[in-house]
């Protein structure tokens, strides 16, 4: 009998284009002979949330009566339009999780961003009993909060970025915000895909930028602008973890913003890494010991900055991008292993994690 997927895409975050683009690819490479696919969009969870827009919560509504696709408002991520209008035609919504008429053996969960990636859907899905893919409600809470996945990280021995976190944009904001030196990286404390994040390189630019990571969240977090390689780790595994090869990321923008992760062209990723073989081994290290520290589970990514005497950790991604422009599938092939091969790791490792809780 076929494993029946539900693959969570979409949903109310700043990243539903590069969710959608995601469980695209995802249900083009699952193998049809072990699995039956189906796209879910947890918007449909949200039809009466506050916190979401009065036209995000119609969206809802007409997803759950069957009312056909949710049209994008702007312009979608280049070289992927494509993936996700297909992906959007074929969203159920996922509320259908709950019923017993169209059960999910398993969630394959390929949401980023607020909503997906901190611990609330994965709280939800623990409530009604539905295995899922990756980390679990305290991991994916810890690391999508940057501040206190600092602290956790620091506390493991890890080396972190300096910096602080405003509310606003008063003087004494600003005071904060100074103290930190410039240049200064602004990004908003729980967001993903670099939405939101801005490199400030004169003190006067600092108001604006902090504006614009609170439109985002309702915290900023200014921290010390670093020089050196920009380097990425994925670890996969439940118990016994893999740290894949090492990444370099060589952007032609300022940094590796949203349109440097997801627009084709934007970005190089040499992989494996063209750093010294110690270098690789300190890096992995510590992208299994952020993961252990944040009590990840499934597969991570850790950023670092390496320049030479420090190997900064930026933050942990507790569901790293699944595009085809994306760096944990590309280590994955670098280390041997086809897209559909680790998609289906993830699934057996969420089946094999419920079971074992069930005992």
């Amino acid at each position: 009998m076929k494993i029946r997927v539900g693959v969570l895409t979409g949903g109310a975050s700043a990243e539903r284009d590069i969710s959608l683009a995601t469980g695209a690819q995802i249900a083009a490479s699952l193998d049809p002979s072990r699995f039956e696919v189906v796209l879910l969009d947890p918007l449909a969870f949200m039809a009466r949330n506050p916190e979401i827009t009065a036209e995000q919560r119609e969206q809802a509504q007409r997803l759950i009566k069957g009312g056909g696709r949710l049209e994008a408002d702007h312009q979608l991520p280049r070289g992927l339009e494509k993936q996700i209008e297909s992906a959007s035609r074929a969203l159920v919504p996922a509320t259908r999780v709950m019923t017993n008429n169209e059960p999910i053996d398993v969630v394959l969960i390929a949401l980023h961003g607020t909503w997906g990636e901190d611990g609330r859907i994965q709280g939800l899905l623990d409530t009604i009993g539905v295995p899922y893919t990756g980390s679990g409600v305290l991991a994916s809470a810890l690391a999508m909060d940057k501040e206190v996945a600092k602290t956790v990280l620091a506390a493991a021995g890890l080396d972190v970025p300096r910096g602080v976190v405003v509310t606003g944009t008063t003087e004494q904001d600003l005071d904060a915000a100074r103290s930190v030196g410039i240049p200064a990286f602004v990004k908003p404390v729980s967001s993903g895909s670099s939405v939101g994040a801005s490199i400030v390189a004169h003190a006067a630019d600092l108001p604006a930028a902090i504006a614009l990571a609170l439109r985002y969240d309702s915290r900023a977090l200014v921290e010390e602008r670093l020089k050196g390689r920009e380097l990425t780790v994925p670890v996969i595994g439940n118990d016994d973890l893999t740290a894949l090869p090492v990444i370099e990321i060589l952007t032609k923008r300022a940094f590796f913003d949203y349109s440097a992760k997801y627009d084709a062209g934007e970005s190089e990723e040499v992989c494996p890494a063209e750093i010294p073989p110690d270098v690789a081994k300190r890096a992995q290290d510590l992208a299994v010991r952020a993961h252990r520290a944040l009590h990840c589970r499934g597969m991570s990514r850790t950023d670092f900055v390496w320049s030479g005497d420090r190997m900064v950790a930026l933050e942990v991604n507790t569901i790293p991008g699944m595009t085809a422009n994306s760096l944990l599938p590309k280590a994955a092939r670098a280390a041997g292993i086809g897209f559909g091969d680790l998609l289906a790791r993830f699934i057996d490792w969420a089946l094999e994690d419920a079971r074992r809780r069930a005992r």
